[in-house]
């Protein structure tokens, strides 16, 4: 803003005014996100109808997954909706599947889309692997994989032409690796040891994967395990770190290789606790002598912004004097890791502050509960039975489960922390998430980055949450958004919680999607409709 010209009597308080005018609009006008909606697409549900499972195929679409109860002979029809980045329909097919077999979870690579099914009803049933190519819409290759052990799996990924499985064997870590080509499965050596955990198995940028292990043992010489491997399950590095006497590393997550740094991400806590004290990242270099960093919450700029403001300076101030006294603070949370972004400057870790708000429920107590929870130690990482980080799956619960209508986890806010290629933290950010409520633990927001702001987007109701902020600055506006409706004269009668979500899709593009039940007073019939609903938001 520039004024060439004021009245002698009110220049200076107009140079005054405009100063702080002129401060306040640099300080907010950045980051003032213009968010569209510019596609919405519907599908009519009935109450018998089963849920969808979105599935992102980034710039090639989404697909939505549904089994229905509809039956050829002893098969049932899973239906299967591809939609293009405009979510116009581009195929829609039906693939049969054995009665009562559970879909655990799904893998994308380029035009294929691979669902995994356990076959019977205990975690010892074999599994059967559908290869749907999305471009032609068709079913394109169909697998039974059958283990010959006792094997219950955690984690599933698709790497170059392979499939790898990850999880246990009597409590012990496992990894498999299937070859559709030959049909053959091996066991990947190195991984049956006692008292250790498979944190993560994530698949690189570069046709390699990641395998994370963290000795829970009660031994002072306990260690951190990282293995990379090839597609056909060759080692090709391995970086062995000594953990701290008296800290846990609860879980991680791992960059996959769109830089030419590996580092490791998660959060840590006391060795017998089960919540996080902070954060901690570690370079992976097998050629040199590194350590884990280890971030306290409390130091950190925005962690705290879900308490009161008076609290979270106390909070603050005590951990400083703490560290500054070599104590250790005493802060603690319940924190999930969700997603790590790498972006041309380092590498942010998305996670969420919740709080098991009902543990009374038996099905978190209870490691076993389910036939689908396979880690054996629960203790160091609170996951809802059902979920696992590395199944890449919409639903942390199983299908028809009743435990989706109670609200046992409470979530509090989303934080992102900004590392640099060593492992430091250059800043952080959060946005409050107005205490939702969730039945099991779930990602409930998302984030997308460019070269000068980070933008928040989670969804409340039928109401869109946006915070931008500037990663410069790091000053930030909030915006609310009403979730766009099809047609004119759509109102929203209700909105059907638990069954919905918000994830990035790609550049700078997100999708929501929910379930509404819609009245249209315009209509002369029909003026209710009930649909599943996904809209395309881009954020600018």
């Amino acid at each position: 803003m520039k004024c060439t010209y004021f009245p002698a009597v009110l220049r200076n308080v107009s140079i005054a005014l405009i100063s702080f005018v002129t401060l306040t609009l640099s300080a907010s006008s950045f980051a003032q996100a213009q968010v569209q909606q510019p596609e919405r697409f519907e599908v009519e549900r009935k109450n018998s109808d089963e849920y969808f499972t979105v599935v992102s195929l980034e710039e090639e679409g989404v697909a939505l997954v549904r089994e229905r109860d509809k039956y050829e002979g002893n098969k049932q029809l899973w239906e299967i909706t591809v939609l293009d980045t405009n979510l116009a329909q581009r195929h829609k097919l039906d693939v049969q599947i054995n009665h009562r077999f559970a879909l655990l979870g799904y893998e994308i690579d380029d035009n294929l889309l691979y669902l995994l099914f356990r076959t019977g009803e205990t975690t010892r049933s074999d599994l059967e692997l559908v290869e749907i190519n999305t471009a032609k819409g068709e079913e394109s290759a169909r697998y039974e994989i059958t283990p010959e052990l006792d094997f219950k799996i955690t984690h599933f990924n698709k790497v170059g032409p392979n499939i790898i499985l990850g999880g246990y064997v009597t409590n012990e870590p496992a990894i498999l690796l299937f070859e559709p080509v030959n049909n053959s499965i091996k066991v990947i050596p190195g991984f049956f040891q006692k008292d250790n955990e498979l944190v993560e198995l994530r698949v690189n940028e570069n046709e390699t994967f990641n395998a994370v292990l963290i000795d829970r043992s009660l031994r002072t010489d306990r260690k951190l395990v990282f293995r990379t491997f090839d597609a056909g399950g060759n080692l090709l590095l391995e970086d062995v770190v000594p953990l701290d006497e008296q800290k846990s590393l609860q879980n991680s997550l791992t960059s996959t290789l769109k830089r030419e740094e590996l580092l490791l991400l998660g959060t840590w806590g006391d060795r017998q606790g089960k919540q996080s004290l902070g954060f901690f990242s570690v370079a992976i270099d097998p050629f040199n002598q590194q350590k884990i960093n280890y971030y306290h919450f409390g130091s950190l700029n925005h962690f705290m912004d879900y308490l009161n403001p008076k609290r979270a300076e106390r909070i603050k101030e005590s951990t400083l004097d703490a560290i500054s006294d070599e104590r250790k603070p005493t802060f603690s949370s319940y924190v999930m890791p969700f997603r790590i972004e790498e972006t041309p400057g380092g590498f942010v870790l998305l996670a969420e502050v919740y709080n098991p708000s009902s543990t009374s429920n038996p099905y978190y107590n209870t490691p076993y509960g389910r036939p689908y929870y396979a880690n054996p130690y629960y203790y160091y990482n609170p996951f809802w039975p059902g979920y696992f980080p590395g199944m890449r799956m919409y639903r942390p619960y199983a299908y028809g489960d009743p435990i989706r209508n109670n609200d046992n986890i409470k979530l509090h806010e989303t934080v992102a922390v900004a590392f640099n290629s060593a492992g430091e933290v250059m800043w952080d950010q959060s946005i409050v998430l107005d205490e939702m409520k969730r039945p099991a633990l779930e990602q409930v927001s998302d984030f997308y980055t460019d070269d000068d702001d980070l933008h928040f987007l989670y969804k409340k109701e039928s109401e869109l949450k946006i915070k931008s902020i500037s990663l410069e600055e790091g000053t930030a506006t909030e915006a609310t958004e009403k979730i766009q409706l099809k047609e004119p004269g759509d109102e929203i009668r209700t909105e059907k919680e638990l069954e919905d979500g918000v994830r990035h899709w790609f550049g700078n593009a997100f999708y929501v999607w929910g379930y509404h039940s819609i009245r249209n007073a315009q209509k002369k019939e029909n003026r209710v409709r009930d649909v599943f609903y996904i809209n395309k938001i881009v954020v600018n």
